[in-house]
């Protein structure tokens, strides 16, 4: 059955059952409220009676009035007097008496209504005088039941708890699916596409099930692209290889034959065709990450004697453009690492930070530890980069800002792999690399890594 269908009915029913109750507690209500003004009208038309027969045959018979035919209904009766004889076979309450009394302050009838108890006090006047008749009964315990207050709770709160349950059902069967459609939709968006929905919920024959069946089909879609896109990237590599080979050689050929006469021309030939190989270079080795080809040889690596080496080879080349990399504080810890692998992306993200950072500044590199981890921080003194951009920093093929590159004086700013290689590298390793905005200025890159127990 389809979700409109379904909602349609509920609520129908809903409305259904809600008119049906309400109208059942009006009506009980009403006959409960009619039921006590009929029998108070019943206690308070006793007082002509009990006035009439006071007069005419006096108290005696209206003591045995109330004694024989009172006691029969359950009723308990008080004739008070012009004098304010209380005529009546037991004593009055305080609470019937003020009742009374306030009866013939006001001059009207009034009325007690206190479960089990209801009370009358009417005043009456004809040409003999003036009375008040009190009367008094207590409901029958069926009605009690019926009528109390607890009861009409009970009768209430059943019904809510009946339209809870009714919302609830109603509730669940729209959020129970979203929400195991959006646990779905996460994990694709992390890059999982092999993540499909739930099949109770694919094969549901409504609206949530052809969600369930398109979001399928899109990761399915997104998959093929995706890993097309990868092949194609790194069959373009291995094509590339051959020709750029070729060039190498036929470029060395031609150094023979001009006899240095180009040498500035083939100079130039050649530093391109470096650049296009190492380009070639980090495309396959990307794409190997992309596809789970790179594997990790982990040995004991003392990381801080590593990153002191890399520092070591950084500084020579920043030296050669007026910058620096200084270790300021370097703590001794061990990791189990592939060194190839590691070396490579602090490699890179420590040559990364000297292409940008200022002229005449420092890279500022730390290594610190805890009881599990072991963090490196990189910082230059450059742009820094947009908060926009921070996000796509370790995504292939993102370049910088041109205020980013501001500061890079051979105006080569990279590939936009170096950085994305390095995350995956991290990633192998157990790790995370993260990016964010110094608040002094320039970009900090924080890496941390599992330590050796």
């Amino acid at each position: 059955m389809r979700i409109f269908w379904k909602v349609f009915l509920i609520l129908i029913v809903t409305l259904l059952l809600t008119a049906a109750v309400s109208t059942w507690l009006s009506r009980t209500w009403i006959e409960q409220n009619r039921q006590v003004e009929m029998r108070l009208r019943a206690l308070s038309d006793l007082g002509d009676t009990a006035v009439a027969l006071y007069e005419q045959e006096g108290a005696s018979t209206l003591h045995h009035w109330l004694r024989q035919t009172m006691r029969k209904k359950h009723i308990r009766g008080v004739l008070i007097t012009t004098n304010d004889e209380q005529i009546s076979l037991r004593r009055v309450p305080p609470e019937l008496q003020r009742l009374a009394q306030q009866a013939a302050n006001e001059k009207q009838p009034l009325h007690l209504v206190r479960p089990p108890l209801i009370a009358s006090a009417t005043p009456i006047q004809n040409d003999s005088g003036y009375y008040i008749w009190l009367a008094s009964s207590h409901l029958p315990p069926e009605q009690m039941r019926q009528g109390s207050t607890q009861m009409l709770l009970i009768r209430i709160i059943i019904f809510l708890l009946a339209i809870a349950l009714i919302s609830w059902l109603l509730t669940r069967l729209f959020t129970r699916p979203v929400r195991l459609l959006q646990k779905t939709t996460e994990q694709l968006a992390l890059g999982r596409l092999e993540t499909t929905t739930p099949s109770h919920l694919s094969k549901r024959q409504d609206e949530l099930g052809d969600l369930a069946r398109s979001i399928d089909h899109m990761a399915g879609q997104l998959d093929n692209l995706i890993h097309s896109h990868k092949q194609l990237l790194r069959d373009i590599s291995h094509e590339l290889r051959s020709p750029l080979a070729r060039l190498q050689v036929a470029l060395e050929l031609a150094r023979n034959a001009t006899a240095g006469k180009a040498d500035t021309e083939l100079d130039r030939i050649g530093l391109e065709a470096e650049r296009l190989n190492t380009l070639i270079g980090e495309v396959l080795t990307l794409a190997r990450f992309e596809q789970g080809a790179v594997e990790a040889s982990l040995t004991p690596l003392q990381l801080n004697t590593l990153l002191q080496e890399i520092a070591t080879d950084a500084a020579f080349e920043a030296e050669a453009v007026g910058k620096y990399v200084q270790c300021s504080e370097l703590a001794s810890c061990e990791i189990r690492a592939d060194r190839l692998w590691i070396s490579s992306a602090l490699d890179n993200v420590i040559r990364n930070a000297v292409r940008h950072t200022a002229a005449a500044t420092a890279v500022e590199i730390s290594l610190q530890t805890d009881n599990s981890h072991a963090v490196i921080s990189i910082r230059d003194h450059g742009e820094g980069v947009s908060d926009a951009d921070l996000c796509q920093l370790f995504e292939p093929f993102f370049r910088a800002s041109e205020a980013r590159e501001r500061h890079n004086p051979t105006g080569n700013s990279g590939y936009g792999l170096g950085l994305a290689i390095a995350k995956r590298a991290i990633v192998l390793h157990g790790g995370d690399i993260n990016a964010r905005n110094h608040a002094e200025g320039g970009l900090l890159v924080t890496i941390n890594l599992p330590v050796t127990a």
